[in-house]
């Protein structure tokens, strides 16, 4: 992705996490209450300037506005909002400019042009700098916004059946994005890939055998990279050696992979937890931060071993990554790394401590780097 950062600005690692824990605690004791639509890409998150442009944004984001990933970048938010609400979403940007958590609700209207209201939750960056800011911003979907739930109504028999409804509504916003990625993605590909087969077909019939085999050739390019694309929004569902293999299996198989991809790398794998002692809601979680933090000191950590481990301890799980690298989390992350390493990261952490998990990174020059997840049982 083709991110910017602030001019003079550098953010690290430590930086997006700390923000992403500040704003997850902010954001629930804001509206303890308000319900939001859980996506299975996860959190929607951005990197925004202070006058609403964004800097990144991970897929998640894209999508809940309709964009492809990456084309998110370089816009600003006031060129999305209706007409009617621009003055107001200005007037919120603008509010308190020192301080470091805002939330605010807003209308905006992504590439379908439809309107929609969204809540923003950001948090300042790394805010003891005075200079270039930056928010890291939490879009979600509000579920109830104009009826949210109190405790009287939790406890009744309405109280039930509205969150029944907000659970389906949830599922039904969630099904028409996913379909509306198969469609833009998946869709336009087969489309593409049809007419190329044709074209060459007739290229055949009027004796061009050469042209009509390199355009067989372009074809069979077109088709893996649609095949890369299934692969990605499938494991973003479910990764599929879960359902295969159960967790450790899975683990196992994910070092393996990592360790023959990167050859000159040994990955070691310690596990003493049975797949049936995993909670469900839990199992792609782990693996999904397992392989965030595996890619990370892969790409970033110069290392020569890894270690990831998942155990029982007295609370409940806890999944390490320790690798015997330079250490990556303070360093100064390039624009593309703000937007697949930082983000991806933080949107892992996100997940785990919505959970009421707790994630952890610690790097130091003669250590390397440990990723944390723990979750309480």
């Amino acid at each position: 992705m083709d991110a910017s950062q602030p001019e003079g600005r550098q953010l690290k690692l430590r930086d997006l996490v700390e923000a992403m824990r500040k704003l997850g605690i902010a954001s629930r004791l804001h509206e303890p209450q308000a319900g939001s639509v859980t996506d299975a890409r996860g959190a929607a998150l951005a990197i925004l300037s202070p006058d609403g442009l964004f800097l990144s944004a991970n897929r998640s984001a894209a999508a809940l506005l309709g964009y492809a990933s990456g084309e998110l970048v370089g816009r600003r938010l006031l060129d999305m909002a209706p007409e009617s609400d621009r003055a107001s979403l200005a007037a919120h940007l603008s509010a308190e400019p020192a301080r470091e958590f805002h939330s605010f609700s807003t209308m905006l209207a992504g590439r379908t042009g439809r309107p929609a209201r969204l809540m923003l939750h950001q948090q300042l960056i790394a805010a003891d700098q005075d200079e270039d800011r930056a928010c890291l911003t939490l879009f979600e979907e509000p579920l109830a916004p104009d009826a949210p739930l109190t405790d009287d109504a939790e406890s009744s028999e309405a109280g039930a059946r509205n969150r029944l409804k907000y659970l389906m509504i949830g599922q039904h916003r969630e099904r028409q994005r996913l379909a509306a990625d198969l469609h833009d993605g998946l869709g336009q590909a087969l489309t593409l890939i049809k007419l190329m087969v044709e074209d060459a077909r007739m290229r055949l019939r009027r004796g061009q055998a050469e042209d009509a085999a390199q355009k067989l050739d372009a074809t069979v390019l077109q088709i893996r990279e649609t095949i890369g694309e299934m692969r990605q929004i499938c494991g973003e569902l479910r990764p599929l050696t879960l359902e295969r293999l159960g967790l450790p299996a899975a683990l196992s198989t994910l070092c393996r992979g990592v360790e023959r991809g990167a050859g000159h790398l040994v990955v070691s794998f310690h596990c003493d937890v049975d797949d049936r002692d995993v909670p469900e809601h839990l199992k792609a979680d782990i693996f999904r931060v397992a392989q965030e933090a595996l890619n990370n000191a892969v790409k970033h950590a110069a290392a020569s071993a890894i270690r990831l481990a998942l155990q029982r301890i007295e609370t409940g799980l806890l999944l390490t990554i320790q690798d015997n690298g330079t250490g990556y989390d303070t360093r100064p992350l390039s624009s593309e790394e703000v937007s697949s390493t930082g983000l991806g990261l933080t949107g892992m952490q996100h997940r785990v401590e919505s959970q009421g998990g707790f994630l952890s990174v610690h790097s130091s020059d003669n250590n390397g780097t440990l990723v944390s997840a723990s979750w309480t049982l």
